[in-house]
């Protein structure tokens, strides 16, 4: 008995499509570069038409745009799993450091990393990733305050997220360039900050209380008397 291939339906196939495009970008970041990536080799690794590309994508700089926006989501969903499956136990601000590292020792980076380079001196690609990438920090500063609602809290919180990916992206570079010494000392750094996390929202406490009681003690202090000459 022969079974029947089901047929996919449009919109199933148009998915596919979008979705073997931004694969084969992603691909040919990594192993071209930026510079050596071009239209031609993208539809033939994806193996669809420049009528199929042009129909989903209105420019080049859409396409990067969109690719990179795939890999961060790829990455914050591997992310999360991957957090999830740990014990409760392990499941700490240091622990999460160890998993983004290795997120941004991956091809993933590479291929984002190729196009925030590029973005400096080409403006179109510089407005499509500043999109993306408000995207990313709002998603990454959700999860975050879910995961670590204590921490969390603190209001230096969002300066914090923004150090650590900024370290991250620095380290990942020189990682990059063989330069091993240099990125695990950075990692090492950010594993140690995330060790004592847990006491910003209590420093932070302490530095209110701090301002508040000098601006109380400067508004309290009587005048002194200017001596007459």
């Amino acid at each position: 008995m022969t079974r029947t291939r089901e047929r996919r339906t449009q919109a199933e196939r148009r998915a596919h499509t979008h979705a073997a495009l931004l694969d084969a970008t992603t691909r040919c970041l990594v192993e071209r570069g930026y510079s050596r990536t071009s239209t031609n080799d993208i539809i033939r690794i994806a193996g669809v038409s420049r009528g199929a590309l042009l129909h989903h994508f209105a420019s080049k700089a859409e396409l990067l745009g969109a690719a990179v926006d795939h890999v961060v989501t790829r990455c914050e969903v591997e992310f999360r799993e991957s957090f999830a499956a740990l014990p409760v136990e392990e499941r700490t601000l240091e622990r999460a450091v160890d998993q983004l590292w290795d997120l941004f020792r991956g091809p993933s980076f590479d291929a984002a990393l190729e196009l925030l380079v590029a973005a400096r001196t080409d403006l179109e690609l510089r407005i499509v990733l500043q999109d993306v990438l408000a995207r990313f920090e709002r998603n990454v500063s959700a999860d975050f305050a879910m995961l670590f609602p204590a921490t969390a809290s603190a209001p230096q919180s969002r300066a914090i997220v923004r150090f650590a990916f900024a370290a991250l992206q620095g380290a990942a570079i020189t990682d990059d360039l063989g330069l091993d010494g240099m990125s695990e000392d950075v990692v090492n750094v950010l594993r140690l900050a995330a060790r004592h996390a847990a006491a910003l929202p209590l420093l932070a406490a302490v530095e209110v209380t701090a301002d508040a009681t000098t601006t109380s003690s400067a508004t309290s202090e009587p005048a002194r008397e200017e001596p007459v000459p």
